[in-house]
């Protein structure tokens, strides 16, 4: 039985399963090399993700947007633009960088990616001579379905993040075009394209204020996607978008829901359409502690529209974060270790039960929604242990979660 702290903090240190994921923390605390190494030994990290901005503008005015329209933290001047030549030196370059790497996925954002067809089509033209060493994702509004568009995804075999809120009168409420058009039709209509393409699109629901995660998970259920994401807005708990306190209590209790669907799902050997908790509970069965949040400076990067390579793209603009430029003689790569080095977790997360599941936070996040992102992904890790204790008799069930079936 899982045991809540009476500090209401999550789940007490006292589940074996945490105790087996601390006791497997890295005791190199000296050199951020062999702390990387250690990681790169412990985890499938000979795939490497590069978050790139094509375009650092945007054809809506999302009001939850936490990203400027792709503005980011930039000034009045920025590049918005990626330029083809530089595309094709993201695919030229990354394997001699990182020597390592197996493969590479290719993330374009913004942004509206698709706004910039020209640097796309350039990196998929330059990679598809390269086998499967390459492939490409791409996190769209789904307004721009033009022939060329899904010819280029179509090409690249992109899997696609397809934002789409609920139905029309909530998706239009927020999602509307500079002129302050509804943009709904578009979306369904890009779908339908994609998947005549066959397609991997997952839809991605914003769950904000007055639109619940229950009613998300619904709509996007009767969707022709392959998978689907719904997830609290990302926005300081002060502005009228967020969630309140009762709405956040009753999100809590809605993923509880989804996590028993979860566990019905795997014991009919199922792999879960709502995929949240998968990497997790795979965590905890392969005993691994997660050494950061992600894999930022390490195996993941960003890159905004200009070529400057950062550890996230989320933190596109911050001039103190910048590892330096993709035509630049790789040094990017050093300071990315550097920059993932100096970002351990910090003192309130070292205190915190959760730290072995979760890594410390989001650095990008944290500074959007603080604390409130933090209760976010503790529910999540609890959640997870939950799935993972459903199955202790039968572990081997939940390789379902890996694809092994």
């Amino acid at each position: 039985m899982l045991t809540r702290s009476s500090n209401n903090k999550g789940l007490v240190n006292q589940s074996p399963e945490i105790e087996v994921l601390n006791r497997s923390a890295s005791t190199n605390h000296l050199d951020p090399t062999n702390v990387v190494k250690e990681e790169l030994d412990d985890y499938p990290t000979n795939r490497v993700e590069i978050m790139v901005n094509a375009t650092q503008k945007c054809n809506l005015a999302c009001r939850y947007c936490f990203v400027g329209a792709g503005k980011f933290d930039y000034g009045k001047k920025y590049m918005k633009m990626l330029r083809p030549k530089t595309a094709r030196s993201l695919i030229d370059t990354l394997p001699e960088r990182l020597t390592w790497a197996k493969h590479f996925c290719i993330h374009f954002y913004g942004g509206e990616p698709l706004l910039n067809l020209d640097a796309i089509e350039k990196a998929v033209d330059a990679a598809l001579p390269k086998g499967k060493l390459f492939s490409f994702a791409v996190t769209t509004n789904g307004t721009v379905s033009s022939e060329r568009a899904l010819s280029v995804l179509k090409k690249g075999r992109f899997n696609i993040i397809l934002s789409i809120d609920g139905p029309a009168q909530i998706h239009n409420e927020l999602r509307r075009t500079k002129k302050d058009r509804p943009t709904h039709k578009k979306v369904l209509k890009f779908l339908e394209k994609a998947k005549a393409q066959n397609l991997y699109v997952r839809g991605s629901s914003v769950i904000r204020n007055g639109w619940s995660l229950k009613e998300a998970t619904k709509y996007l259920k009767t969707l022709p996607v392959d998978a689907i994401k719904a997830q609290a807005v990302r926005l300081p708990i002060n502005n009228p978008l967020a969630l309140d306190e009762e709405q956040r209590k009753k999100y809590f209790e809605e993923l509880e829901n989804i996590a028993a669907q979860t566990v019905e799902q795997i014991k009919e050997n199922k792999y879960p359409k709502d995929d949240r908790f998968s990497n997790r509970v795979l965590q905890i069965l392969s005993s691994k502690r997660r050494g950061s949040f992600c894999g930022a400076g390490k195996w993941t990067f960003g890159m905004a529209s200009d070529g400057t390579m950062l550890p996230c793209v989320l933190l596109a603009g911050k001039e103190d974060i910048i590892l330096g430029n993709i035509s630049d003689n790789g040094d990017w790569v050093k300071e990315g270790l550097k920059w993932a080095f100096e970002h351990q977790p910090r003192t309130s997360c070292k205190r915190c039960w959760a730290l072995p599941l979760c890594g410390g936070g989001c650095p990008s996040m944290l500074s959007v929604c603080g604390d409130d992102e933090c209760e976010l992904v503790r529910k999540n890790c609890e959640l997870a242990l939950g799935i993972y204790g459903s199955f202790l008799d039968k572990r081997e069930d939940l390789l379902v979660l890996a694809g092994i079936t």
